[in-house]
């Protein structure tokens, strides 16, 4: 074997090594935020906390599940402009998912826009005709 190639398995090897280290970070940083959303939606946390732990999620979850889920929770304390942003990331991210846009709905519905909201059910309904009946 070359020492070249020697040198580019060493050098493949700590880009994978630092790629996995910065990829359980970013999980760590989501797990996080997740939990101290649910601690906001449980009243263990201040409400004020919500738009930077919106932040948070979205800028360390890939999961659109996760971020959906925590703007439902969101709502649940009356968090409607965090939970707004967290459901928008949601359906730019993955448009044609079913969940984004019933967190968008219920969150424009909370923020009185029920034509935006009643907009969101329906592309909802469009996505999932069984899964969300009339």
């Amino acid at each position: 074997m070359t020492v070249a190639l020697r040198v580019a398995l060493v050098v493949a090897g700590v880009a994978l090594v630092v790629a996995g280290v910065r990829r359980e970070q970013g999980h760590d940083a989501c797990a996080s935020a997740r939990s101290d959303t649910f601690n906001i939606a449980l009243k263990r946390a201040p409400a004020s906390d919500a738009p930077a732990v919106a932040r948070r999620l979205t800028a360390h979850c890939r999961d659109t599940a996760i971020i959906a889920e925590s703007a439902v929770a969101l709502l649940r304390v009356d968090q409607t402009g965090p939970a707004l942003a967290l459901a928008r990331t949601v359906t730019r991210r993955e448009p044609d998912v079913r969940n984004g846009w019933v967190a968008l709905s219920l969150a424009q519905r909370k923020a009185g826009d029920a034509r935006a909201a009643d907009a969101a059910l329906q592309r909802a309904r469009r996505l999932d005709p069984v899964g969300l009946r009339r």
